[in-house]
């Protein structure tokens, strides 16, 4: 059981986390997670010296740990297109439980990199690059075995990878998107099976 300096620490991440998703890294204030929290701004410094540490912690907890355990779920999958399957749906299960993803929580601290310091641009970094490094494995192991045809691939995990987060991002707007005639009452959750489709089997007949 935590105790109570613990239970306050990550209270103190909770609203950070909710409030940087809201409003942005830039617009977000320790006196904003405080008063969220319900405490003294003096308070959150007992804690943390800075919103950057704030924002290292948030990252290093939230985002990494939720794609490690993303990927440790995947790994226990035998064939390449299974990892691959199973990767987008828990990227979709998790956007459907907390109506976002960690690209869009990583996108919160890329709307001004005014205030962006080159310790977290490193650690978003590293995330995507782990990420990316992880599907390129997957890719090039469905090659070396036949599941899938010889193609560049860095060139297919990245599109894959981009393919994704596009779907993702787009579901994220979905009220907005459902407004537009051609997209008039599209449903992401009954089209996954299609979107999988089309990542595997391409567009030619």
């Amino acid at each position: 059981m935590q105790d109570k300096k613990e239970q306050k620490r990550e209270l103190i991440l909770d609203a950070a986390f909710e409030l940087i998703l809201e409003k942005g890294y830039s617009n977000t204030k320790i006196i904003d997670i405080a008063n969220k929290v319900g405490i003294g701004k003096g308070t959150v410094y007992e804690y943390f010296d800075s919103k950057e540490m704030i924002a290292l912690e948030l990252i290093s907890t939230r985002a990494a740990r939720d794609y490690t355990k993303i990927c440790e779920e995947v790994d226990m999958l035998t064939t390449a297109r299974d990892q691959l399957s199973r990767y987008v749906q828990l990227q979709l299960d998790t956007f459907s439980k907390f109506r976002m993803n960690i690209t869009d929580f990583r996108n919160e601290f890329m709307r001004n990199d005014s205030e962006i310091s080159t310790r977290i641009m490193t650690a978003i970094h590293d995330i995507a690059f782990l990420q990316l490094g992880f599907i390129y494995n997957i890719i090039e192991k469905g090659i070396a075995n036949g599941e899938f045809k010889k193609l560049d691939p860095h060139s297919a995990s990245i599109c894959f990878l981009g393919s994704i987060n596009a779907y993702l991002g787009l579901s994220h707007h979905s009220d907005d998107l459902n407004q537009t005639e051609l997209f008039k009452d599209f449903d992401f959750d009954k089209n996954e099976d299609t979107f999988l489709d089309c990542i595997f089997k391409g567009l030619l007949a």
